[in-house]
């Protein structure tokens, strides 16, 4: 179940930098709790402990003010269990923004400060697979309307000057492709492997390359690394041109996406910024967080336009579990991700309506699968919302400026 977050709201302390020990009440480790940063929003001043703003902008991807904040922490006092915290909040920006480089001088930085530290030795297992990967450069943000199939999130894209229809994945921190598709593009595939997580549980080993250039309407992005995917099924069967989706680092460099069921699909426009929409997205670790309203309750889901139906989790059945226990009927459900399929016992709800930014949307029926896989939000979340929540209305909208969701 979901924790209540700790109160943040601290007042009559200079500014400057503070270590856990000097901010009594506070857990660290809910630093990374995406979900607390969303529902404290405000509370926190230019008067509150540096590691608590760069926790909130890393959250709430404002990355210019987090690495300043977290970098002061670092120069202060390197070896300090704050230094270990912001180290790990870099790894997190670097990464889902391609900056590859900053993230494997970071982990070498954290290594050398912190020998010892459990968080240096989990986040090498996935920083290496990055090291000697350039920085993605991405050109300048420019509005850009491109056509899609009804009810498809597939764009059509350049890579390398050759064709391709690739579809926008919020869940994915590296962009893929599969091999047939790296080899007629040109890629070169580096040597070695390293296994990323899936929404099946299974995982899928992968290799890296590197796009000299990806072009997205007017936009322009270089050295644009993506994981290889073998070719195995659901990869397998797909068409030249196909075998592929643009991850995180492309979109947040586009900044926002707005897809209409009209059959079109518009990126790099202008920011929706408005006090009455205050964010409903937040970053938690390798996650992007929904906000949603469940039988009066606001709760969390993982966020992944990439899976086509919306799941729930073991936490959903804790969460409500009078709800489940008069309305839930045995099931049992199948979960493909790029290492597979994978079979579940389930729960099959008859209905499920959600309040997404101020608009209901309802699944009928829902399905709850009885498992706690990270890809499906098992680790934060109640479950992980999928395409048929947001294409039940004329369109939505991803404004990573604001951070904010909107349903049409």
């Amino acid at each position: 179940m979901l924790r209540a977050a700790h109160a943040l709201i601290i007042t009559a302390v200079p500014c400057g930098v503070f270590l856990a020990a000097q901010v009594p009440g506070v857990d660290l480790s809910q630093l990374y709790n995406g979900r607390q940063w969303i529902e404290q929003r405000g509370t926190l001043t230019e008067g509150s402990p540096t590691i608590l703003r760069g926790a909130a902008a890393t959250a709430l991807n404002d990355p210019a003010n987090a690495e300043r904040l977290l970098r002061s922490i670092i120069r202060a006092e390197p070896q300090s269990d704050a230094a270990n915290h912001a180290h790990r909040m870099l790894s997190q920006i670097y990464q889902r923004s391609g900056r590859y480089r900053q993230l494997v001088e970071n982990l070498d930085e954290w290594s050398r400060a912190l020998p010892e530290s459990e968080d240096v030795r989990e986040a090498r297992k996935d920083v290496e697979r990055f090291r000697g990967l350039p920085n993605q450069v991405n050109g300048p943000r420019r509005r850009s309307t491109l056509s899609h199939d009804p009810g498809d999130i597939s764009v059509p894209i350049s890579i390398n000057h050759k064709p391709a229809h690739y579809f926008f994945d919020t869940g994915a921190w590296v962009s893929a492709m599969t091999e047939a598709e790296a080899r007629r593009l040109g890629l070169t595939i580096r040597t070695g492997t390293s296994s990323i997580g899936d929404a099946s549980g299974r995982g899928v080993a992968v290799r890296m390359g590197v796009a000299r250039e990806v072009v997205l309407g007017d936009m322009r992005f270089q050295n644009v690394s993506f994981a290889i995917l073998p070719n195995i099924e659901p990869w397998a069967s797909a068409p030249p041109g196909q075998g592929g989706i643009l991850g995180i680092p492309i979109l947040l460099a586009a900044g926002r996406a707005q897809w209409s069921k009209n059959g079109t699909v518009e990126f790099g426009g202008s920011s929706s910024n408005s006090p009455d929409r205050p964010p409903n997205l937040a970053f938690e670790a390798n996650h992007l967080l929904l906000q949603v309203t469940v039988l009066g309750k606001r709760v969390f889901t993982t966020f992944d336009t990439g899976a086509l139906t919306t799941d729930f989790n073991s936490n959903f059945a804790e969460s409500f579990a009078d709800f489940v226990q008069r309305t839930g009927t045995k099931a049992s459900a199948e979960i493909q991700g790029a290492g597979g399929t994978s079979s579940f016992d389930a729960i099959r709800l008859p209905e499920v309506a959600l309040t997404i930014g101020g608009t209901i949307v309802t699944l009928k029926p829902a399905t709850l699968t009885l498992q706690r896989i990270p890809g499906l939000g098992g680790d934060c979340c109640v479950g992980n919302a999928g395409l048929d929540l947001l294409s039940q209305g004329r369109g939505f909208t991803i404004d990573f400026s604001s951070m904010v969701l909107t349903l049409d």
